[in-house]
């Protein structure tokens, strides 16, 4: 049986020849994932398991294949693209370089298990393709089914925790002076900041408790320690590996020396000189030794090295030694420190120095200089050859001041308290310092330099003012103390301590001076202003004109003088009327209306005087105001007819100032000019007249006039009589009149009757009106005309008039005969 299932499946994967399909090798097959195209495809279910969806890098993961029908045997081919296959089991095997798994040699096998390995991080998305082939052990590939499948794993995204490198510490060889400093150099594969990273040190392999900086103080190491830091990096989210440094030993210190000091820097030739020496070792170490080297002029003198004393036989009057030393804990040598110099003398003895007196025992102020004064003598009778002083101010050395006697007042200020010492040298030695008694700066008074007395007019007009100049050396702030005012030498209450001296309190002539005190709060100086007299004052004038000021009244302005001083007043005035001076005017107070029109600009210049002075000229200048007319509007007629003539006036408009040159009526639209107008009104009508001045002001005034109907000519009857007089009757409706007879156009009569005859020259149309007249109007509408025919008219022919011949009179017959035949051409009468 295992024979023939082995047949068949060496036969089954020789027929899967082509590069990557699947062959069924019993012993399996790589690079055929893909499938093949000699059995039936997709017929069975390739299964892979435990490939995760998401992969962590660099993690393993347990993969199983397998397939979705029970065959009689089965083979596979698992091709991965990134990360590494191990671990098959019985069943299967990988290829050299991992990224394939098959079948082996497993008759009857259809599951197969292995591991995979997650590649690293940053590698991306995996891909893995497996082909699985069904086989039933026929020995052929018919009946043999294949099918393929393609999984994905993605990169799972997860922080990468970060990385120290290069940990150092600074400086690699220290002392128990210096600092350490940590540095390190910080990575993170995600990009991310620093945040969190932990720092450790570590003394002699043991954590340092509260150590935590970058930077560790010297005051936390002592010689001889071993120190390591530990760098945790951190990105907020991960900690990456803890990094050691190289460990440091802490150094010795070399000790220091501080002083040296000689037993005496001013020995004479029977002295010894020793010297003390001041150290310090940071460490704490002890002196192990001590070295010295004594210098002669500058000379080492070797015979003396380390000597701890200079021996008096060594020395001669006039060396200048000295000496210099260093010492040892053991381990370091401090630097050499040398010596203040030491001056060999003879047995002379220093000069002495007393009796430091500052100032002549009266304080001095801020502008007095300082003298120090002081008795000095030498035990050897030598003459002093130099003396030193060194001032001092509250207590501090002011070195710009040394070796100045007397101290200058630019040096000093008030409240400063000031002390000197001083010290004398014979040519070999020099004294001890001697110290004088603190010495105060007392207070400077003020200085008043100028006081004066000022007014604007200095009379009695303006208040006295007094004027104070004054200056303190100290910089004190300064007050008036006191003020004494003095008329005529006498001292006076008024304004006592101030410094305004109210105009009210004076009078002309009086003589005025001041005494002013000024004080800085502790002394005071006082000043006595030069004297001055009160002079006149000139008189004052203002002109005040009266309001709406016309031509019908005199102009009388308000001229107000005043005199501060109460003098008796003089006042000139001059007047001028547009522009040109008036001299009947002449020191007058006020223009008669006479003199006055409308529109007329008066000015007026006013001065006035005392018997010392004259005020200045003041003018002002106003112009009269006209007055306006005033429109009034009379009705001439008795009746206001409709139709007829009515005639209005403005003779009763007047201007009481001047007169009216314009007299201007509206109505309807229409415009009039003049003083009388004549109107023919049909209905109510408002009638508006304007009158203007020669000056342009101008009023106007509105009457309303309601016409009515008047009385007419009625019942007109002419009446032909057929013997060529025509007879004309009518009625008049009104009050009694004048009858105007009109015959064709032309007037031939006057009636104060209702009735008329008329012999008319000619035959034919005649056309009579009668028109009613009286002495205010002439009708109109109530006139009324009539027409009439005249037959058979006989013509009478006049005789020859004497005197003037048969040629005029027919002319005249001539002319009769032409009006009669343009009237009978014309026709119609007046209506």
């Amino acid at each position: 049986m295992r024979t023939a299932v082995a047949i068949l499946l060496v036969a089954t994967l020789l027929a899967m020849a082509p590069l990557n399909q699947v062959v069924a090798k019993d012993n399996g097959m790589y690079n055929s994932s893909g499938g093949c195209g000699c059995h039936g495809y997709n017929v069975v279910t390739a299964q892979l398991s435990g490939v995760p969806s998401e992969y962590t890098a660099s993690t393993t993961y347990t993969l199983t294949v397998g397939m979705g029908t029970s065959p009689n045997t089965g083979g596979f081919n698992l091709e991965v693209n990134k990360g590494q296959l191990s671990n098959p089991d019985a069943n299967s095997k990988i290829n050299a370089n991992a990224r394939q798994a098959t079948h082996d040699y497993s008759p009857g096998t259809t599951s197969w298990t292995f591991d995979w390995t997650a590649p690293s991080a940053g590698s991306g998305s995996v891909r893995f393709d497996l082909a699985v082939l069904s086989g039933n052990g026929n020995g052929g590939t018919s009946g043999d089914t294949y099918g393929t499948t393609t999984l994905t794993s993605n990169e799972a995204v997860s922080n990468v925790a970060p990385t120290a490198s290069n940990v150092l510490i600074a400086p690699n060889a220290p002392s128990t002076m210096d600092d350490l400093t940590a540095s390190y150099t910080f990575s993170d594969d995600d990009g991310d900041a620093e945040s969190g990273t932990s720092v450790a040190w570590f003394r002699d392999g043991a954590p340092e408790i509260g150590q935590t900086s970058i930077i560790l103080p010297s005051s936390a190491t002592a010689k001889g320690e071993s120190w390591h830091v530990e760098i945790t990096p951190s990105d907020g989210a991960d900690a990456g590996p803890t990094v050691a440094s190289t460990p440091v030993v802490v150094l010795n210190t070399a000790p220091t020396v501080l002083s040296v000091s000689p037993s005496s820097v001013a020995p004479d030739t029977t002295e010894d000189v020793t010297f003390t020496v001041q150290s310090e070792d940071l460490d704490g170490d002890a002196v192990t030794s001590t070295e010295s080297r004594w210098h002669l002029n500058g000379v080492r003198v070797e015979s003396l090295d380390d000597a701890t004393t200079l021996p008096s036989f060594a020395t001669r009057p006039g060396d200048v030694w000295t000496v210099d030393v260093r010492v040892s804990d053991g381990t370091d040598l401090s630097s050499w420190l040398t010596s203040d110099s030491i001056t060999v003398g003879s047995s002379n003895q220093a000069p002495t120095v007393s009796g430091v007196v500052l100032g002549d025992g009266v304080a001095p102020k801020t502008g007095d200089s300082i003298l120090a004064t002081w008795t000095e003598s030498d035990p050897d009778g030598d003459a002093i050859q130099a003396v030193e002083l060194v001032w001092s101010k509250d207590g501090v050395t002011v070195e710009a001041a040394d070796d100045l006697n007397p101290l200058p007042a630019s040096f000093t200020a008030k409240g400063e308290a000031w002390t000197v010492d001083v010290r004398a040298y014979d040519g070999a030695l020099w004294s001890s310092w001697t110290s004088s008694a603190a010495l105060s700066v007392a207070n400077t008074a003020p200085v008043i330099t100028d006081a004066s007395l000022t007014s604007p007019s200095m009379t009695v007009v303006d208040d006295l003012i007094l004027n104070v100049t004054s200056t303190d050396v100290d910089g004190d702030d300064l007050s008036i103390l006191s003020v004494r005012w003095f008329l005529n030498d006498v001292e006076q209450g008024t304004a006592a301590d101030q410094t305004t001296l109210p105009s009210v309190a004076l009078t002309r002539d009086d003589v005025w001076h001041a005494v002013v005190r000024v004080s800085d709060g502790v002394d005071d100086d006082a000043y006595t202003t030069p004297a001055v007299t009160v002079l006149n004052a000139a008189p004052s004038v203002a002109i005040e004109w009266p309001t709406n000021t016309t031509a019908l009244e005199a102009l009388t302005p308000n001229i107000v003088t005043s005199d501060a001083d109460g003098d008796d007043l003089t006042l000139v005035t001059t007047w001028y009327k547009n522009g040109f001076r008036d001299a009947t005017l002449g020191n007058l107070t006020s223009v008669p209306a006479g003199k006055l029109a409308p529109e007329q600009s008066w000015r007026l210049v006013v001065m006035v005087g005392d018997a010392s002075a004259w005020s200045e000229a003041v003018e002002a200048t106003m112009t009269v105001t006209n007055i306006g007319p005033q429109a009034a509007v009379e009705t001439l007629s008795n009746e206001v007819w409709i139709g007829e003539e009515t005639r209005l006036t403005g003779t009763s408009s007047a201007d009481v100032d001047g007169r009216i040159v314009m007299h201007r009526w509206s109505w309807d639209d229409q415009i009039a000019v003049g003083e009388q107008i004549s109107m023919i009104l049909t209905e109510p009508t408002d009638v508006t007249l304007t009158v203007t001045d020669e000056h342009g002001a101008s009023s106007s005034t509105t009457t309303t006039l309601t016409p009515t109907a008047g009385p007419t000519v009625q019942n007109l009857v002419a009446v032909h009589d057929g013997e060529g007089k025509v007879r004309l009757t009518w009625s008049w409706s009104g009050e009694e009149v004048a009858h105007h007879v009109y015959r064709n156009g032309d007037m031939i009569g006057t009636t104060n009757e209702t009735d008329f005859t008329d012999r008319p020259p000619m035959s034919g149309a005649n056309t009579y009106a009668v028109q009613p007249v009286n002495d205010e109007r002439t009708f109109q509408r109530g006139a009324d005309d009539v027409s009439v025919l005249v037959d058979d008219v006989e013509i009478e022919t006049p005789a020859p008039a004497a005197g003037l011949g048969y040629g005029l009179g027919g002319a005249m017959l001539l002319a009769l005969l032409v009006l009669q035949f343009i009237t009978m051409r014309a026709g119609g009468g007046r209506r």
